[in-house]
């Protein structure tokens, strides 16, 4: 994914450096950060860099000070998992998507959705430890597996960053994208594929410099996560989602029968 940081403060470039380190395990959760001086010589700047750069971590949750001890990886917060099972046919649509697609009101506040248009940002063959991720919930080996990165832009400003893990056979919807606009409409419209979810899992993150940049909010911002698999309807895994939307745009609602 390319980087949008290239015009930012030169603190944030470190920054984001040191992120990089943490997110690929270079730098590991509990690990204490090196020093400020250690940093300075490293990147050839000031230890007021050094500083903002770590402040700039701690916005964002990577690092945690302890104060006369030092800087250290911060350690990834235990989510505590609410087990919900719903019956096959609730779990069909996406509520959203489908008002996106059809332009329907919103289940919550009966307004009409605003018009929004997915972008590609990038498209190729999964790499790394997400991609080794995205192979065991699809079920298929990770050098089969494409990785799909798209912006949803509403009101000409972005709204919520995709990432999309797909096996081969299904990555071939990217070039329905120019007629259909949504991935899920170029899979069901241009592949004609019958999608099911399997499972949707949802959770908060701050936003990291990357996504800061692509969403234009301040890093650190609240962002609302939200993971799944869906299949086609003989079973197969059809794509792996992760959604990051802003936290100041959207909601989650659960409605209970009676």
């Amino acid at each position: 994914m390319p980087s949008l940081l290239g015009n930012q403060p030169l603190y944030r470039r470190i920054a984001s450096e040191i992120w990089e380190r943490i997110r690929t395990g270079v730098l590991r959760a509990g690990e204490q950060m090196p020093t400020e001086t250690a940093l300075s010589e490293e990147f050839s700047v000031n230890r007021l860099t050094v500083r903002q750069a770590i402040a700039e971590l701690q916005r964002v949750g990577a690092v945690e000070i302890r104060r006369g001890i030092g800087t250290f990886v911060a350690q990834p917060p235990d989510l505590i998992e609410v087990v919900s099972t719903l019956p096959v046919r609730a779990q069909q649509s996406d509520s959203t998507l489908d008002a996106l697609i059809a332009r329907a009101p919103s289940a919550v506040s009966g307004e009409p959705l605003r018009t929004v248009i997915e972008q590609v940002e990038s498209f190729g063959l999964a790499s790394g430890v997400a991609a080794a991720v995205a192979a065991e919930h699809l079920d298929t080996d990770a050098g089969d597996i494409y990785r799909l990165d798209t912006v949803m832009i509403r009101d000409e400003r972005p709204w919520i960053l995709n990432s999309y893990w797909l096996p081969a056979e299904f990555a071939v919807a990217v070039d329905h994208m120019p007629e259909h606009g949504l991935v899920v409409l170029a899979l069901t419209a241009g592949l004609g594929l019958d999608l099911h979810y399997r499972w949707r899992a949802f959770s908060a993150t701050a936003a990291d410099f990357d996504e800061a940049a692509r969403l234009e909010v301040a890093a650190g911002s609240a962002l609302l996560v939200r993971d799944g698999v869906t299949a086609v309807a003989d079973g197969r895994a059809a794509f792996f989602v992760q959604r990051r939307m802003r936290g100041d745009t959207a909601k989650f609602v659960l409605r209970y029968a009676e």
